[in-house]
């Protein structure tokens, strides 16, 4: 009787494995047991299809996941599904915890450099990843623990979730460099730490050359002052400092010049000294930025109006015992308004009871004046003003200050930011196999991460490896709306995956892979023979 498995995308995801040696590579660094069946390599390198399955198969439906999929072709000859067994992975993560996770992360995404580019930076950030469930601790001694999961401020506004963090390091298009952390690690204490520990690291695996770019986070004092000193930097510079303030604020739209290199973009640069380092500060306006900015302005002052309005209706309803009274309560309320300003205040009398009784008062009774204050308002032009000068303008500091790198590349170093920031949403994306976290063992916590990561490189490598093969053979491949693109995501290319299968005899024996419609077959040629054999064309 046939049968067939389901081959899919993850084709792909085995043969970029199998570029970077990530099985040779965890097998060298953790060694082979002889008495088992299945080495720690070929588990992360099943972990790491896992990941990339895209589909919701938590770590203790692991078999499940791959009984439908063609084990001895994705990772070796002679496996089964059941063979990827919790006793089997759950060793091996203890392995690779014991091994070093952050120096093992490292090794295997060296294998990938090629791929980097000649991109000279670091990009450093921080995201808190939340635990589902009820997180039960280890039993022991909790000092022990090398993280603690716990409550702490939630990136994702999750504070009712038990939490750790993520750090991130990536190039321009890979990441470099993943840790775990507590949940209540502070960013500005650990970029500190990691610079300390890890820069020599990466230095060695990568080159000793490049810049580190951090958010604001990173900028203060301390930071400044306790990071090596020949270590080089960018970071963002938090605008609650009152030098931030007051060049943002004074600088003139005269005096930003049109960048050359970066569309949309208008710098100004000036050099400061602060925690005792010179550094070259650029004042940035964005065009795109201003234009978001000022939409969101604008937003605000109307929900604003709309709110003021309502309480002065209530306001005019209040009874006040004198004139003063009034115009102070007036005057309180103003304080609370950030872009509106009073316009007209009129104030109305009227005669109440001395007793407070209903009805029409009659000559004998004692009467009491009574204030009522009806208020409009305006919009505050010269507070409006002021923040309309300050949207769309960023600082931007560096200790860079010789002519290595202008200004254009600064920015531009800083705007790749970004690309740690799109490493968190993979992880965090809801088809990805993080958000089914669930290991209690805070070492196997530590250790599924540095598997989430080695999935992240995989899928950021064959995205970087295909949109570099289609721009050099001058090629292009249909996106989402069927229109030619030479820079499509990987993820739309592993849709058009779908469907692909290996069929099997009654005895097992794989007879053909069947389903390669156009496209894949494109792609697969783009990719190379390597990628074209897991899926059986001849080359």
């Amino acid at each position: 009787m046939y049968q067939s498995k389901n081959l899919d995308h993850l084709g792909i995801v085995a043969a970029v494995c199998n570029e970077i040696q990530i099985e040779e590579e965890i097998n060298k660094i953790i060694g082979i047991d002889p008495r088992q069946k299945v080495t720690c390599g070929q588990a992360v390198k099943a972990m790491t299809l896992n990941t990339l399955g895209f589909v919701d198969r938590p770590l203790y439906l692991f078999p499940e996941f791959f009984r439908t999929k063609p084990v001895e072709l994705l990772i070796g000859k002679g496996l089964q599904s059941d063979d990827f067994n919790d006793d089997c992975l759950g060793r091996t993560l203890d392995k690779l915890y014991d091994a070093g996770l952050e120096e093992t992360f490292m090794r295997v995404t060296a294998k990938a450099q090629h791929y980097e580019g000649d991109t000279r930076f670091y990009h450093s950030d921080t995201s808190s990843m939340s635990l589902q469930g009820e997180y039960i601790p280890v039993k022991g001694d909790i000092d022990a623990a090398p993280i603690t999961i716990t409550n702490g401020f939630s990136k994702d506004n999750r504070p009712d979730l038990k939490q750790f963090v993520v750090s991130l390091i990536t190039g321009r298009h890979l990441p470099m460099f993943i840790q775990t952390l507590s949940g209540n690690t502070s960013d500005k204490e650990h970029f500190r730490t990691l610079a300390k520990t890890y820069a020599a690291s990466l230095d060695k695996m990568w080159s000793d050359d490049r810049i580190w770019v951090w958010d604001s986070a990173f900028y203060t004092e301390k930071n400044l002052l306790s990071v090596p000193k020949d270590l080089r930097w960018i970071s963002r510079v938090p605008e609650t400092l009152n030098d931030a303030k007051e060049l943002i604020s004074t600088v003139k739209s005269d005096d930003l010049k049109k960048s050359r290199t970066l569309d949309g973009y208008h710098l100004v640069r000036t050099e400061m000294v602060y925690g005792g380092i010179r550094q070259r500060w650029i004042l940035v306006f964005s065009e795109k930025a201003h234009s978001r900015e000022m939409n969101t302005l604008e937003k605000r002052i109307k929900r604003e109006k709309e709110q003021i309005e309502k309480k002065l209706w209530h306001f005019s309803k209040q009874e006040f015992n004198c004139k003063t009274d009034a115009l102070q309560a007036v005057e309180t309320l103003q304080k609370k308004w950030q872009y509106h300003i009073i316009q007209d205040v009129k104030i109305t009398v009227k005669k109440r009871k001395n007793s407070g009784g209903r009805g029409r008062p009659k000559n004998t009774d004692l009467l009491n004046n009574v204030f009522f204050v009806h208020a409009t308002i305006k919009r505050d032009g010269d507070r409006v003003q002021q923040e309309l000068l300050r949207k769309g303008r960023f600082i931007i500091a560096t200790n860079v200050l010789d002519k290595e790198l202008s200004d254009e590349e600064i920015v531009q170093g800083y705007k790749d930011q970004q690309q740690v920031e799109r490493g968190f949403r993979f992880l965090k994306d809801p088809l990805f196999f993080a958000h089914s976290l669930f290991l209690k063992n805070e070492k196997r916590i530590m250790a599924m991460v540095m598997i989430m990561g080695l999935g992240l490189l995989v899928y950021a490598l064959a995205e970087r490896k295909l949109r570099m093969k289609l721009k050099e053979v001058h090629e292009t491949v249909p996106d989402q709306k069927g229109e030619p693109t030479d820079h499509p995501t990987i993820r739309r290319m592993f849709q058009v995956f779908e469907g692909i299968s290996v069929l099997y005899d009654k005895d097992g024996v794989l007879l053909e892979v069947m389903n390669i419609r156009e496209t894949p077959r494109k792609v697969l040629s783009l990719f190379g023979k390597e990628y074209e054999a897991v899926y059986g064309i001849d080359v």
